[in-house]
């Protein structure tokens, strides 16, 4: 029986404190890039846009998933769901920060899939880096 409890996302211990704060800027600039765009479409385009609720909600968790998956390749030691948690943090409050005066329900909404988003990536990024190492270590 093996007994191997997985390290909990939200524990920083033994991550790469410069990835973890990559992954936050990171996180921030991407969604600050992705909201300026949807402010631009919205303006723009005025009556024509729809749906932005579920826009802002899978812009924000495919950017989350993405650097997470980036951070846990280029990070390399098996903390890929920590980079990608504090990364979807940073992403949540940018996006409480940003949405809270139109609907707190959205907010929370996006920032949650923020935070879903890089836990996603930063497990694909493992489960990813894992099978290579396999590969490699079969030939």
């Amino acid at each position: 029986m093996n007994n191997y409890r997985r390290p909990s996302p939200f524990d920083p211990r033994g991550t790469k404190i410069a990835f973890l704060v990559l992954s936050a800027v990171l996180n921030i600039v991407v969604g600050l890039a992705f909201f300026s765009l949807v402010d631009w479409l919205m303006l723009t385009y005025g009556n024509l846009m729809s749906g932005i609720d579920t826009t802002l909600m899978l812009g924000m968790f495919l950017a989350s998933l993405m650097i997470g998956y980036i951070m846990s390749q280029v990070a390399a030691d098996g903390k890929g769901m920590t980079y990608g948690v504090y990364g979807g943090l940073a992403g949540l409050v940018l996006s409480v920060l940003r949405i809270w005066s139109s609907s707190l329900l959205l907010a929370a909404l996006v920032g949650l899939v923020c935070v879903l988003g890089g836990y996603n990536g930063g497990m694909l990024g493992e489960g990813v880096r894992r099978m290579r190492a396999k590969q490699k270590k079969q030939r």
